[in-house]
């Protein structure tokens, strides 16, 4: 609705003229009233009426002079004179001030409904082509800043002045921020409401204009530098548009002073957000041009070494080594990301190492349900960020060593010794266990010697000779045994056998007649 001003010094024609036309009708609502001039100016600011009703002669300011304040900073507004006198000089400066009547007391009913009703429909003419106007400006703003998020200009958009135009009041500095959104619950109109609210937050405050650049909703700031105490901000806000259920991931530019500069920066804040799950969520990244890593992640480097960070992984597990198992994650993590950063490469490996301790864990400890804990696997496929799934790796694998692991106060040697028991028939050294206690393997190596009295490598064969001789006398054949305690070469371990027992292994057999596959 338009908004109309009656000015007079009598208060019962103020009255009569909220009611004597249909407002409303012709698309006006009486915003306010004034008794003299010096009033109608001051209320004039606050209100900003699109038409102004006031009569001639009042006190303290009469009507011409306050029209004549008013043309000074509003040469818009719509005025009708209302005067009891038919005087030529009065009309003639009417029509210096650009009003749009002069009606004579008393007032025609007919005569001033006619005047309101013209006045109604040429505001109307203006709505209708302003709202056409700021709607082609909004389409064509749409599409540039589309483009450079895109990091191309085409067409009518590579000029200067028009861009300049459309992005509105010139600023010094200019920024490009993009945000994904995602969420556990599938929704088509997340994009579609944090755009609209976060249109409210940066439009309304003046910092910029907030655009769609599918898969990414697209900010473009003026004069408001993602840094400290603004970039916090901005987080904040950004969060609160999501809600609870919707999570982000946000990227951008380093600040130019030309809008155009975004075009080289545009992918480099694309390919940072193309990296989403190794970034931290809930935050805002910048993307560097020059002089630092913006690679989407998908160069190949040494294949990580899962077997075998599996192994020891799962020894951590065994002996109940929390710092341990948090030790050895972290080396799978920098194996694992220095051999490719790729989202889909990153899960599955993980996955593998995972399923391999997890079956480890199953197998070496029966007493122990880990059925449980092999959701985990399925919890990294579902991570949206590196650093949560890494979390929730670590949480599952320390509560795994908390239940099943050896921990206890005795002394190493003796964690050392039962370590053996259980793990002889595996690829066990002395520098594994150095790495599992944290010891020097030479230093362990003379505090194992002076506690057992042999060597390591003699212990650990004297121990697999032992279950060989129990696995013998069960009937298993020499080349199943022979795998079973840790010998994969059967030859090597006949030679092993008769050096520490004289005799070949098929001797200790319950059934001396038959060879048992020598």
């Amino acid at each position: 609705m338009h908004k109309v001003m009656i000015v007079d010094d009598e208060p019962m024609i103020r009255n009569g003229l909220t009611t004597l036309v249909d407002w409303e009708k012709h698309g006006f609502t009486v915003a306010g009233t004034a008794a003299n001039g010096k009033e109608a100016v001051e209320k004039r600011q606050e209100l900003k009426p699109d038409l102004i009703l006031i009569d001639i002669r009042m006190p303290v300011m009469d009507g011409l002079q306050a029209i004549e304040e008013i043309r000074k900073t509003d040469k818009a507004c719509h005025i009708l004179i209302l005067s009891g006198y038919a005087d030529f000089n009065y009309a003639k400066q009417a029509i210096a001030h650009s009003v749009d009547g002069y009606i004579l007391k008393p007032i025609d009913e007919d005569e001033l409904e006619s005047y309101v009703e013209r006045i109604g429909v040429q505001l109307k003419k203006q709505s209708d082509l302003l709202l056409s106007s700021e709607q082609t400006a909004s389409l064509l703003r749409e599409e540039l800043l589309q483009q450079l998020a895109a990091g191309r200009l085409e067409g009518r958009y590579q000029e200067k002045q028009g861009m300049k135009e459309l992005l509105g009041s010139p600023a010094k500095v200019y920024q490009l921020l993009l945000i994904e959104l995602y969420s556990r619950e599938h929704s088509l109109t997340m994009n579609a409401m944090l755009r609209k609210k976060l249109s409210e937050v940066v439009e309304s405050r003046q910092l910029g204009w907030v655009f769609s650049a599918e898969p990414f909703i697209g900010v473009l700031l003026k004069d408001f530098v993602l840094q400290s105490g603004s970039r916090e901000q901005m987080r904040q806000w950004i969060e609160e548009c999501c809600g609870e259920r919707i999570r982000f991931a946000a990227a951008a530019s380093e600040p130019v002073r030309e809008p155009e500069e975004l075009l080289s920066s545009a992918e480099a804040v694309r390919g940072l957000l193309k990296k989403r799950f190794m970034l931290q969520g809930q935050q805002i990244h910048m993307a560097r041009v020059s002089g630092q890593d913006n690679s989407t992640g998908e160069e190949l480097r040494d294949e990580p070494s899962i077997d075998s960070l599996a192994q020891k992984l799962y020894y951590m597990i065994d002996i109940g080594s929390k710092e341990g198992v948090a030790k050895t994650l972290e080396e799978a993590s920098e194996q694992i990301g220095r051999h490719n950063e790729a989202e889909q490469s990153v899960k599955s490996s993980w996955a593998q190492l995972l399923t391999i301790v997890l079956n480890k864990a199953a197998t070496f400890n029966p007493q122990f349900s880990v059925q449980d804990d092999l959701n985990v696997v399925t919890a990294v496929y579902l991570a949206h960020h590196y650093d949560e799934m890494l979390e929730q790796v670590k949480r599952k694998l320390v509560s795994l060593a908390e239940r099943i692991g050896k921990a206890d106060s005795s002394s190493v040697m003796k964690q050392m010794t039962d370590f053996i028991e259980r793990h002889y028939s595996e690829n066990i050294k002395l520098e594994t266990l150095a790495e599992l206690f944290n010891y020097n393997s030479g230093y362990l190596g003379k505090m194992f010697k002076n506690h057992t009295g042999e060597h390591f490598n003699t212990y650990l064969d004297q121990v697999r000779i032992r279950h060989a001789i129990e696995l013998l006398q069960e009937g298993l054949k020499v080349h199943q045994v022979s795998e079973r305690v840790g010998y994969a070469n059967v030859d090597y371990f006949h030679a092993k056998f008769k050096k520490y027992k004289g005799v070949s292994p098929s001797s200790y057999k319950t059934s001396p007649g038959k060879s048992g596959g020598e």
